[in-house]
């Protein structure tokens, strides 16, 4: 049996019982995961909305009939790589109580809410800056 599993950030508990994650900062499917909701989607007995809604949620609910579900994406040291705010709150340290200092990895894969701005600065200061 192939498991199947959606990662992206931590998973959130509000709207859909068993957790979503927030589509923001993106997803990892498999390919079996991906044939999966590319199935759900077609298939016109599916109960997400097709037209409208969240697509973070749709997605889930969608993916869910086909036996898919969320994961945890999270580096050997147990820091997300997906990040649900922008660049900018972590590098000016604006940290809510439910982030810490030390959540990200530094094999982080995405941040959400990020401008083209703060990706061409995030380039630089990554492979262009000398220290």
């Amino acid at each position: 049996m192939t498991v199947c599993i959606l990662f992206a950030e931590k998973p959130l508990r509000i709207h859909v019982p068993q957790g979503y994650h927030s589509g923001g900062a993106s997803y990892v499917l498999s390919r079996e995961s991906l044939r999966r909701f590319y199935e759900a989607c077609n298939d016109p007995a599916s109960k997400y909305a097709k037209d409208g809604g969240a697509d973070d949620i749709e997605i889930v609910i969608c993916l869910r009939t086909k036996g898919v579900y969320p994961g945890k994406a999270l580096d050997k040291e147990n820091r997300e790589l997906f990040h649900p705010l922008s660049f900018t709150h972590y590098y000016q340290g604006f940290f809510p109580n439910w982030l810490h200092y030390n959540c990200g990895s530094d094999q982080t894969i995405s941040f959400h809410y990020t401008s083209p701005e703060q990706q061409y600065l995030m380039d630089f200061l990554l492979y262009r800056a000398r220290v």
